[in-house]
């Protein structure tokens, strides 16, 4: 059992000296406390403050391959182009690049102070269609990849099964029933939780939706959906339904605290009402929405109608949590004309692990001598992090019974840049 006193450690209101976490030797906390418990052996952490390490509740890590390509200055650029250069690699990937891909950025994601992925994973079988021998294949990729990094994976299975172009053979379902039993499948094969994703109203009917999210309650798992990203999405909906596709998903019965809507951009009052009545988790992912010109989605007012927060690294364009809550902040400023909209106090209780008793110990040692925080008080830190923070401040990061040691190779990940691009 050890104690781990840092100069302050942060708690739901904030960063607080003259506490330490006690932390058992099967990596779970026991007690947040003054002083050690008998028998625990002390680590002072001089000079460091202790925080919970960030979830990141979207991710799509192979995208990591496009960081960079997608960028000179051009004319008619949008989402739809960018998802086509998209296409191109999905077209390409081997189950073994994957791994590459996976590993290097769960590496690069735990670095910058994500603790927890959540991946949201819809390439599921080889180029044109059909089946790997096993047909988790890309699943299990992903997880071995996960444990050589380190970092906690959830794994959200994408349901897919409209397709229109044939990169989308790579994710597609053969219908509904068959998607619900290959997540049940990947659920035993796993050693990790496993969500189920209707990936968007285009890709899944809404009943197959509504399937979805029941399976999710069954299984006591989580339910994931992109939901209005894109205008062009909404006027397809309005055109396809008649109604937006936040409406659909409530007159389906989707939402509630059990489903996550990643960006939740273009809501109008109602639909936000809906959204915070029903207690979902709005996914933003400022980094992504911002490098891929999706727009701006109403935060204050989400989390004002009960909507509860999650952050993304999507599509891995910039891996940095401080940054995201810094784009949330900054955008809500920018949207509204005003200042301080967004509690960082806030922000950080809602997208970092638990730090509670009974949980799993994830932690971020954050150097308090680092030059973009020098001279902070305690009382200040929370602030300067969302506003000021950087993945550099990050001192060591500690997962369940120890700090993690980065002892993977960039080798074989360069090499693939270099295949690759």
């Amino acid at each position: 059992m050890r104690y781990l006193l840092p100069d302050c450690l942060y708690t739901p209101h904030g960063f607080s000296a003259g506490l330490g976490v006690v932390v058992n030797d099967s990596g779970h906390i026991v007690a947040i406390s003054e002083n050690a418990p008998e028998g625990a052996k002390t680590l002072r952490l001089n000079g460091c403050a202790l925080m919970p390490g960030f979830i990141n509740s979207h991710s799509h890590v192979f995208q990591r391959m496009l960081r960079g390509q997608c960028e000179r200055a051009s004319t008619n650029e949008s989402f739809w182009s960018w998802r086509q250069k998209m296409y191109e690699l999905v077209d390409i990937l081997t189950p073994a690049q994957m791994e590459i891909i996976a590993a290097h950025t769960f590496g690069e994601m735990l670095q910058s102070g994500y603790t927890t992925v959540k991946e949201f994973h819809y390439l599921h079988h080889p180029p044109g269609g059909g089946n790997y021998k096993n047909p988790h294949e890309m699943a299990l990729r992903i997880q071995a990849a996960a444990t050589a990094a380190g970092i906690s994976l959830h794994l959200i299975r994408v349901a897919y099964l409209n397709v229109s172009e044939s990169s989308q053979k790579r994710f597609a379902d053969k219908n509904i029933q068959d998607a619900l039993a290959q997540t049940s499948a990947l659920q035993l094969e796993l050693s990790v939780p496993v969500g189920i994703a209707p990936h968007s109203i285009r890709a899944v009917l809404p009943e197959g939706i509504a399937a979805c999210a029941q399976w999710a309650r069954d299984n006591s798992a989580e339910c994931h959906a992109h939901v209005a990203e894109q205008p062009r999405e909404i006027e397809w909906s309005q055109k396809e339904y008649g109604v937006s596709p936040m409406q659909l998903l409530a007159q389906h019965g989707v939402l509630d605290s059990n489903f996550t809507a990643v960006h939740a951009t273009h809501l109008d009052p109602g639909e936000i009402e809906a959204a915070g009545s029903a207690g979902i988790t709005a996914c933003i992912c400022p980094t992504t929405e911002a490098n891929l010109g999706d727009g701006v989605p109403a935060t204050q007012e989400l989390l004002n109608a009960g909507t509860q927060l999650a952050i993304g690294t999507d599509s891995q364009s910039e891996i940095d949590p401080f940054q995201e809550l810094r784009l949330l902040e900054y955008n809500e400023r920018n949207r509204l004309g005003q200042r301080q909209i967004l509690d960082p106090v806030d922000l950080i209780n809602a997208t970092t692990e638990a730090m509670t008793v009974g949980s799993e110990a994830r932690f971020l040692s954050i150097n308090l001598t680092h030059t973009s925080l020098l001279g902070i008080a305690h009382e200040q830190l929370a602030s300067a992090l969302v506003m000021a923070g950087r993945p550099e401040c990050i001192q060591s990061v500690w997962m369940g019974s120890g700090w993690v040691e980065n002892a993977q190779s960039s080798s074989p990940f360069v090499a693939l840049c270099r295949e690759l691009t």
